[in-house]
This record gives structure tokens, sequence and C-alpha cells, in this order.
């Protein structure tokens, strides 16, 4: 059976913002990373309902850190339920997207 350790996440980006832009519809989101640990270049587009877009990091080059976020990478649980990439993702020290709660 394959190993499920996980692989220790870098810490450089922990606590930074990012912002990702459509190519689509030119949207954008403010990201943070509350854990530490790897995103991904692209990702479906999170801006504009509906939109099937792909956005497009910004590599961590945001000027203004005090920016708010509307999105926020973090770290799930061992014991969340995952499957196939995502898992695959998550113990390789991937983390995950969801919206920051107000």
């Amino acid at each position: 059976m394959e190993d499920l350790k996980r692989t220790a996440p870098p810490e450089g980006f922990k606590g930074k913002k990012n912002i990702y832009v459509c190519e689509k519809c030119r949207g954008h989101v403010v990201t943070v990373d509350v854990d530490a640990g790897v995103t991904p270049f692209m990702i479906a587009c999170e801006a504009v309902e509906k939109c099937s877009g792909m956005m497009k990091s910004s590599m961590y080059r945001v000027f203004d850190q005090d920016i708010g976020a509307s999105h926020e990478w973090y770290r799930p649980s061992i014991a969340t339920s995952l499957s196939g990439a995502t898992l695959d993702h998550v113990m390789k020290g991937g983390l995950l997207l969801r919206r920051v709660k107000k």
C-alpha cells in the first residue's frame, strides 16, 4: 500500500497574497496562503459565475500585501475525504482553494 505520509510543505508563501487573472473574462481574485504549501499556476475562473476561462497566477507579485483576499489556500485535514488527483496534490504538499468566510 502507498505510504500516506505528506511531503513537508515549503514555508515561503504562507501569509502572502497572490492575484489570479482570468484569460477569458479578465476578472480577478485575490488569494492568501493561510497554510504552508504549494498552489497551482492556473485555476478555473472564480471571478465570474459561469465563466469557463482559466485564471493565471501573478506569481505573488502583489505590491500591496494589505489588499483584502476573497479566497484562501489551505491545507485540508487528512481526515477529509479526498480522492484521485486532489488527494495526490495534497499528499505532495499542495493546498486547496476556498472562499474566505466573512
